[in-house]
């Protein structure tokens, strides 16, 4: 742990909350919440990036991105999809277009009646929309991995679904609510799971006084979507949680 908080105390990172919903998402607190609501939240948290991932939904960046941009926030569009395995984040890059996000949204068989309804599901398997966000230039967290119901763990689906989904190549990712067991899915030590993974957390924030109650930090000169994924593959010096160097 010395060395780490060393390197961290040495090098360069940014403060980053990747799950944040909007007023787009249907189960939002308060849909009169404007974006300079959520934007001021975000810099009152100290954050450097935040992911805007609304329930199956792109609506709500476009709005946020616009008004970040103007208060040097940098702005991750993404998307918590729905699957029956569970919740997943699509991130994408800053500059994404939020057109392209919508066209991948019909792709995976999210009707637009249904944007933004976290309980609509994508058609298909899991595995397989992770594929899909990959190949359009995304990268895929699993959600809140211990909670009910929506956390892949804890879905009906079968052990070896859930196995599967955690071999899987195009996840990079865990997003873990029980930080305790950080260092055991950081290392492939939980049973049944060997693949080692960088974990990360998140607010899930669905009001603007839940934005950056559980950030991660990132070593990263610039922050963009190559840096991130190069935190994913790298994170035994690139990923911390703040009291692994404020404790």
């Amino acid at each position: 742990m010395g060395n780490l908080m060393n390197t961290f105390e040495s090098s360069p990172y940014k403060k980053l909350d990747l799950h944040i919903h909007t007023p787009r998402s249907l189960c939002y607190s308060d849909m009169t919440v404007k974006p300079e609501q959520i934007v001021e939240a975000a810099i009152a948290s100290g954050l450097d990036a935040i992911g805007i991932t609304d329930h199956n939904t792109v609506e709500g960046v476009e709005d946020v991105r616009m008004v970040a941009g103007k208060e040097g926030l940098i702005v991750f569009p993404g998307i918590e999809l729905t699957t029956r395995s569970g919740h997943f984040l699509a991130i994408f890059d800053i500059e994404a277009s939020i057109i392209k996000l919508r066209e991948l949204l019909d792709e995976v068989g999210i009707a637009r009646s249904h944007w933004g309804d976290g309980v609509e599901q994508v058609s298909g398997e899991a595995e397989d929309v992770f594929k899909m966000v990959v190949e359009w230039g995304g990268v895929v967290i699993a959600a809140h991995i211990e909670r009910w119901p929506s956390g892949f763990l804890e879905t009906k689906e079968p052990r070896s679904a859930k196995m599967a989904i955690h071999a899987s190549p195009f996840l990079s990712a865990l997003e873990i609510t029980v930080a305790q067991n950080r260092e055991q899915w950081n290392n492939g030590q939980m049973r049944g799971y060997p693949k080692k993974y960088a974990c990360i957390q998140g607010s899930d924030a669905h009001a603007p006084d839940e934005v950056g109650r559980r950030p991660f930090l990132v070593r990263m000169e610039k922050v963009g979507l190559g840096a991130l994924k190069s935190a994913f593959a790298n994170w035994d010096n690139a990923i911390a949680f703040p009291d692994q160097l404020y404790a």
